[in-house]
């Protein structure tokens, strides 16, 4: 069995992958060799939160070359098969040097990792190929932010957000451009962020989906989706929402994927390529049901990828793997891979549970 390395080993999304990998171990059956899984990361804490048999402390990815070369000795070690770079930084470094990757890998171009990390220029990408999208203005100074804001439709609140980062980091709704100011200045204070880093956007009230997709040669593989319920530590966040799900629940509909589909086509088209290997897409509604893609993730997985390998019939890191490992070998062909009403409940210090709604059902029957 293949040997694979997994970058930024010991948080919640790496430690995830090695659990999904594990359910494929077992699905091969008794006596199956398994996989091998190496993991690095640069922060001690971090990867004593792994369990694997082998794990190493690294440089941060920000000191490109001793991270590269950190890697590269123990691929050599190992014989490491695959490479899967699970944060956004590290998919951007190894995307800059793919002549010195040491594995086979998915990593993508680096103009188009830049791109997609962008949230205005994605924007801008979506807008220019078609792709249905409220408007994003960039704000260049805390001075100015009262004319971007003004840009919007007319609304009793709106959202703002970095324009790079993940986990929703200096996300929020926001009513006034007073409150715009003071939400940047503390910002610049203390996290040295500069204002020219922000965008506005209309807040969008509507439901919430996080959609995962496998493409093969530009070719659309297998899909699957939840709906995001409740926000993890939704009493901390200032606007009650994030990225991260405490609670969420699959779902059958497919008009989500459709709009996930048409924007991962949109980044594509963009650099000439064709979509192939593993896209992760947010979107977020309206009142009327209509979903915009917020936010387009290439090269990694997301925190929450056992959401969706252990509902429904496939699993999309095995297919990922299949891809790199037997890319002569045809994928499923235009799988909705959805399943309604799995419910999803997270929480720290608790492993992930799926209970059916049935279940859920049978609970509200209890209520004293």
């Amino acid at each position: 069995m293949p040997t694979i390395l997994i970058t930024s080993m010991g948080g919640a999304g790496s430690n995830n992958l090695v659990d999904t990998m594990r359910l494929i171990d077992a699905a091969r059956g008794k006596g199956a060799e398994p996989h091998t899984v190496i993991g690095t990361h640069f922060e001690p804490f971090e990867l004593a939160k792994s369990e694997i048999a082998a794990s190493y402390l690294v440089p941060l990815a920000a000191n490109e070359d001793e991270y590269i070369e950190a890697h590269r000795k123990i691929c050599a070690k190992h014989k490491v098969d695959v490479l899967i770079a699970n944060s956004d930084k590290e998919v951007s470094v190894w995307s800059k040097h793919p002549d010195r990757i040491p594995a086979k890998h998915l990593i993508p171009l680096h103009d188009q990792v830049e791109m997609v990390q962008d949230k205005y220029r994605f924007f801008e990408i979506l807008q220019k190929h078609g792709c249905l999208t409220v408007p994003n203005i960039p704000v260049t100074s805390i001075e100015t932010v009262d004319k971007a804001i003004a840009q919007l439709p007319k609304h009793d609140r709106f959202w703002i957000r970095m324009r790079n980062g993940s986990g929703s980091l200096g996300a929020t709704w926001l009513k006034t451009p007073e409150q715009a100011r003071k939400w940047m200045s503390l910002w610049n204070e203390l996290r040295g962020i500069p204002a020219s880093e922000f965008v506005v956007a209309p807040f969008l009230p509507g439901r919430d989906f996080c959609v995962c997709t496998v493409w093969q040669n530009g070719e659309f593989a297998v899909g699957k989706i939840y709906e995001r319920l409740v926000y993890w530590a939704v009493r901390d966040s200032l606007s009650g929402m994030g990225s991260s799900p405490d609670s969420a629940r699959t779902v059958s509909e497919t008009w989500p994927i459709e709009a996930a589909k048409a924007a991962i086509q949109a980044v594509c088209a963009e650099f000439g390529t064709k979509p192939h290997g593993f896209y992760q897409c947010d979107l977020k509604c309206s009142d009327d049901r209509t979903a915009y893609v917020t936010e387009v993730n290439i090269g990694r997985f997301p925190q929450t990828s056992t959401h969706f390998d252990r509902v429904g019939k496939y699993k999309l890191l095995e297919l990922y793997l299949q891809l790199i490992l037997e890319p002569q070998k045809k994928l499923p062909r235009d799988v909705y891979d959805v399943v309604d009403n799995t419910i999803i409940l997270r929480g720290i210090d608790m492993p992930v549970k799926f209970v059916t709604r049935q279940e859920m059902e049978a609970l509200e029957q209890k209520r004293i």
